[in-house]
């Protein structure tokens, strides 16, 4: 089985791409189309122990888009309601059984505490569509953030997540929480770096006790390359473990995406 961090973490961070570029330009509505090609050097999630002669790579294309509403709560505009709707789509290489697709449907509300401090608590729905029809699966989840603004261009984010997912296939449906930290700077005025570390529990509905343990550790980085397009690049490492022996694998992912945001 292969034992990959909390997915729809990740891709809800992607369909929110364009929150931070909505109330920096006190838009309503804004809307985000992106496409990304990643490799990964241990696709199936193959044990590194023993050997590693058994571990596959792939490459493969996810697309996504995604509208973001926002208003402001208070005449200051300190507080915000925000919902988003979108989808995403990844198509694999060679391993094509790994094709999905992902609705999603995310409410929250954002809150500036101070003038260095703010915090955003949001809830989310989605439905996954994969090529095996036992894990298609449809779940809800929540996210808390708690931003700290060090510098003029220097942000730290704490992050907590929890996901409860229900598959067709009773062995996949688990329940997850992630735990992260993420540093973002701006060396200039329209580069981005944001890097960081996760850590992610899941707990299987298996007969008998089955749960993994995802550590990843991060680095992005974001470069505007017109007023509405963005190319950016990533690596993570990715250290998987689990309470079952010999279960243990490493995974090193890199990406190219290219994103619009309107």
């Amino acid at each position: 089985m292969r034992f990959n961090p909390l997915p729809a973490m990740a891709n809800a961070a992607v369909l929110a791409g364009g929150l931070g570029l909505a109330v920096t330009a006190h838009a309503d509505i804004t809307l985000n189309a992106g496409a990304k090609l990643t490799y990964e050097t241990n696709v199936n999630g193959s044990p590194d122990e023993p050997t590693t002669a058994n571990q596959e790579s792939d490459t493969y294309l996810t697309l996504n888009a995604s509208a973001v509403y926002y208003t402001p709560l208070d005449p200051a505009k300190t507080s915000y309601f925000i919902g988003q709707v979108g989808a995403l789509t990844a198509a694999y290489d060679r391993f094509d059984n790994l094709d999905n697709s992902m609705l999603t449907a995310s409410a929250g509300f954002y809150k500036q505490l101070s003038p260095d401090w703010s915090g955003q608590l949001t809830g989310r729905g989605f439905i996954r569509d994969t090529r095996q029809d036992a894990r298609d699966s449809g779940g809800l989840g929540a996210t808390l953030e708690i931003k700290r603004q060090l510098g003029q261009k220097l942000w730290v984010k704490a992050v907590a997540d929890y996901e409860d997912n229900k598959a067709d296939l009773r062995a996949f449906s688990y329940t997850g929480q992630t735990y992260g930290v993420n540093f973002g700077y701006l060396p200039l005025q329209d580069t981005f770096v944001n890097f960081g570390y996760s850590h992610a529990k899941r707990d299987f509905d298996t007969a008998s006790p089955f749960r993994t343990t995802t550590q990843t550790v991060f680095a992005e980085v974001t470069q505007r390359l017109a007023k509405n397009w963005y190319l950016n690049g990533g690596y993570a490492y990715r250290d998987n473990d689990s309470n079952v022996a010999g279960t243990a694998y490493t995974n090193h992912v890199v990406s190219l995406g290219l994103n619009f945001s309107y």
